[in-house]
């Protein structure tokens, strides 16, 4: 699947044929200390190669680890404070006549760009993403995260949450267009509405983890299969709209129009999800 995906990225950012050049690979890492801040917005956009972001050693605010290609692009890094509250920005300019930036993607390749984002895991975040053509594995158990976008082309993207999350997020958003997508441990996202717009391929979301509160969720599907996996004690709705796509949810009941699990009424935390699906298959699963 990476190689077709990936394949499938390279037609999207590349509108005419690339032309073979040197590359300049370059390495650079910044990083600053907490001390002092009490908030973090962080935006980033990344357009091409492996993205990876973690939790940052004890005491740091962030952690970037970059390579890139100074043929082809430049790195651009602002950072601002206001009082207690600060924000950082991660983008690139693309060096040539258009300031467009081309990609001819092989990740089989031994040599390739990265960025390596380390996330405080003291100091609450809010952390927005825009992500290109890349293979992106974020891991965000145990950071306290006050909000999360993440948006996507065309990508192979793994999101973790394997602990709780220490803060709150009102909103969890997530955008993805052609891609294999997996969010796992969404229950520990701690967030109060979900929402999550599919374009074209294999997504799987997985809302096991420790609830502490109901939550909302809508998710618009395109073309492509969604998996979506609660846990037995979670109380699930699912209001679904779309003749064309089908659902596929065994144990489940239905009730004044919605799809219930066989928990709901005596669930202590409910799930209520609002699904849009326009072609495609729908599978809901018990987590074991």
């Amino acid at each position: 699947m990476l190689r077709t995906t990936l394949a499938v990225a390279a037609l999207l950012v590349a509108a005419a044929p690339v032309v073979a050049q040197e590359t300049d690979w370059t390495e650079v890492r910044a990083r600053r200390q907490a001390d002092g801040v009490a908030s973090l917005t962080i935006d980033v956009e990344y357009f091409a190669g492996e993205l990876r972001v973690a939790a940052a050693d004890a005491g740091l605010l962030y952690d970037t680890h970059l390579k890139y290609d100074a043929a082809r692009m430049q790195p651009e890094r602002k950072w601002s404070v206001d009082g207690d509250a600060a924000r950082l920005v991660i983008g690139f300019e693309g060096i040539g006549d258009d300031g467009d930036i081309d990609f001819d993607l092989d990740m089989d390749e031994e040599d390739h760009g990265f960025l390596n984002l380390g996330l405080s895991p003291d100091v609450p975040t809010d952390l927005r993403m825009k992500v290109g053509a890349a293979l992106s594995v974020v891991d965000l158990g145990g950071l306290p995260l006050t909000g999360l976008v993440y948006k996507t082309g065309a990508s192979d993207t793994e999101i973790t949450f394997g602990s709780v999350n220490p803060a709150s997020m009102e909103t969890l958003e997530l955008a993805v267009g052609v891609a294999e997508f997996t969010a796992t441990g969404l229950g520990n996202a701690q967030f109060d509405e979900l929402e999550f717009t599919g374009g074209l391929g294999d997504v799987r979301l997985d809302f096991t983890g420790e609830w502490s509160a109901d939550a909302s969720a809508t998710i618009e599907m395109g073309l492509g299969s969604l998996t979506l996996v609660v846990p037995p004690d979670l109380g699930v709705r699912i209001n679904k709209k779309g003749f064309l796509a089908s659902l596929d949810a065994p144990g489940f009941t239905k009730v004044d129009g919605a799809w219930q699990s066989p928990g709901w009424e005596s669930a202590s935390h409910r799930l209520d999800i609002h699904l849009r699906a326009a072609l495609g298959s729908i599978e809901v699963r018990q987590a074991r």
